[in-house]
């Protein structure tokens, strides 16, 4: 640096004019390229710590989707209920037999534009009624049972509940297919392919059943829950059947994200429905709003404590630096350089050493983050990549705040006092 800043003196011009700005830049490249241990030890400090946070902010983001995933596993956590059915449910399942009160199949509607920007949010209306089913197998001698039926879509509904077990196909809506529960299988000895009837249909508000019909047994659903007991039909073909078109008796929910998340979605479908109770599931609600606060409080608190023990330690490593460059600095101020121009370039070159740390933190923190999940939680891990400009940028900061310490040094360096040697 001392060889350049002279070549530039000779050409009289001080290097605080700006079209030798160039000259500034070659002296920043020159600091950052000559072989300096200092430099080495400020970028592995940099790199270790954006290592450290690139390793928990990609772990944290893919620890919540995954946690998101499982806690579906248990079913909807928003449930929306006719306002009058005061006894509707309020936890899991789609089971509980028939529902009271009615409501307007518009409601899944609105639902559906509510949620429309809400990535993964599930909606499932159901309608429930109670019948009598028997085997329509000719041979068949097993007598009849009182079921509940839950008219909806078998194929989203089994997406709201990835745990339960199905054998067979979902049942089409052009044909008069069913789908059985395992325990009305089981006493029915109903296998995918048979028939049942049912009749002596009831349904709120109505006295009088329709005449039975045959459906076509086109799978077994296994849930392990009050599910088992009941028969599921397409929604039209269930309220055609009833007698009840256009109406359901409850749309369960599947939203994702944390507790304040549900519970805006929550007042929001409230003031679009006026005439339902929408209820959320708290055991599943806060319980992952507990999970998830518990792995963020520790990430964060982790994050920070190890990018302060850096910070100081990348103070130390540029003061350091800074000391060892006095005499460059006299150079550059007897030539002219203002205390402003030389920590300029201090800053710079301690901000470039922090984007190199914090690239390669990024890199090497996303490695270990993929070994960590694949070793402890047997998970493929999915990068995080809004993290890698959050994490350089990091660096970079830290860098830089640690580099504002020691640079006022530079207003102490008396030219004349440091080139004479004392």
């Amino acid at each position: 640096m001392k060889d350049c800043a002279t070549r530039f003196a000779s050409k009289n011009h001080p290097i605080t004019k700006s079209p030798n700005r160039s000259m500034f830049w070659r002296l920043w490249w020159r600091s950052l390229t000559i072989k300096r241990p200092q430099a080495g030890l400020a970028i592995a400090s940099v790199l270790v710590g954006a290592a450290v946070a690139s390793m928990l902010l990609n772990l944290y983001g893919d620890v919540r989707r995954k946690m998101t995933q499982e806690f579906r596993a248990y079913g909807p956590n928003v449930v929306v209920v006719p306002a009058e059915s005061a006894a509707a449910r309020t936890s899991g399942g789609a089971g509980g037999g028939a529902v009271t009160g009615l409501m307007d199949e518009t409601a899944v509607t609105r639902l559906d534009s509510i949620l429309a920007h809400t990535p993964g949010a599930r909606v499932v209306p159901l309608l429930y009624a109670v019948a009598e089913i028997k085997s329509a197998n000719p041979d068949s001698r097993l007598p009849s049972q009182n079921v509940a039926v839950a008219g909806t879509d078998v194929t989203r509904l089994r997406a709201l509940y990835p745990s339960w077990q199905f054998d067979g196909r979902a049942p089409a809506s052009s044909q008069p297919e069913a789908t059985v529960g395992a325990r009305v299988a089981s006493l029915l000895h109903l296998r995918p392919g048979d028939s049942v009837a049912l009749d002596r249909l009831s349904a709120s508000d109505h006295d009088s059943a329709p005449p039975g019909e045959t459906w076509r047994v086109s799978g077994v659903l296994s849930t392990g829950s009050s599910e088992d007991d009941q028969v599921f039909l397409p929604l039209a073909a269930l309220q055609q059947f009833a007698g009840l078109e256009g109406k359901i008796s409850v749309v369960e929910l599947s939203i994702p994200g944390d507790a304040p998340e549900i519970e805006r979605a929550v007042h929001e479908i409230n003031a679009a429905l006026p005439g339902a109770d929408v209820r959320p599931i708290r055991q599943i609600v806060y319980s992952s709003g507990r999970v998830l606060g518990t792995i963020r409080w520790l990430t964060v608190s982790l994050t920070a404590l190890i990018l302060v023990i850096i910070a100081l330690s990348v103070t130390a490593t540029m003061t350091t630096i800074v000391l060892e460059r006095q005499k460059d600095v006299a150079v550059m101020k007897s030539l002219g350089a203002s205390d402003g121009l030389v920590m300029r370039l201090f800053v710079s070159e301690g901000a470039a050493l922090g984007l190199a740390g914090g690239l390669a933190g990024f890199l090497l923190g996303l490695a270990l983050a993929r070994g960590l999940a694949e070793r402890l939680f047997h998970v493929s891990l999915s990068p995080t990549w809004w993290t890698l400009p959050a994490v350089a940028f990091a660096g970079m900061a830290l860098a830089v705040a640690a580099t504002m310490v020691p640079v006022r040094i530079v207003r102490r360096v008396q030219p004349a006092t440091v080139l004479k040697g004392e």
